[in-house]
């Protein structure tokens, strides 16, 4: 009888497990399809559904003013990963950079950047990052006029 109920308990545990997974599932990331690096989230319908994973503000230290966001943004959808960022300030030059060494040996690299010149919001073209491939994220601001970099975001690393 003590046998007949743990298998019962067993069945219903492993049932309830197997509920949970499934419901779990449509949450999951999707695998990353090649067929989406390089290309733009926003005409390749990626950013539909899509999320920040992470954000930073992004300070001109000569100034000491917020000047801008870089975001990590992910799309579920189609398993890729992108920069958006964002310039507060005309005059400045803001550009963001993505990297991942996605891949069995981590030789094989691929990254994609942005830079914008104006006050706008725009976005780099997708990479491949599944399941807990690392990111890099990095990003700067560069006056336009002198060339000088007035501020920089340094390397962040998302896993």
């Amino acid at each position: 009888m003590i046998t007949t109920r743990r298998r019962r308990f067993g069945a219903a545990f492993a049932s309830t497990l197997i509920a949970a997974a499934l419901a779990l599932g449509s949450a999951m990331p999707a695998q990353a399809n090649p067929a989406y690096r390089g290309k733009d989230p926003q005409s390749s319908g990626c950013s539909a559904g899509s999320y920040t994973v992470k954000s930073w503000g992004l300070y001109n230290s000569k100034y000491g003013q917020y000047q801008g966001t870089a975001e990590l943004r992910y799309s579920p959808k189609c398993g890729t990963n992108w920069i958006r960022v964002t310039s507060n300030v005309a005059g400045n030059e803001v550009r963001g950079e993505i990297i991942t060494n996605y891949g069995a040996s981590g030789a094989y690299r691929q990254g994609s950047g942005i830079v914008i010149n104006r006050v706008r919001t725009d976005w780099s073209t997708m990479i491949e990052a599944p399941g807990s491939a690392c990111v890099y994220v990095s990003a700067s601001i560069t006056d336009i006029r002198s060339g000088r970099v007035e501020g920089r975001l340094a390397t962040q690393t998302v896993c």
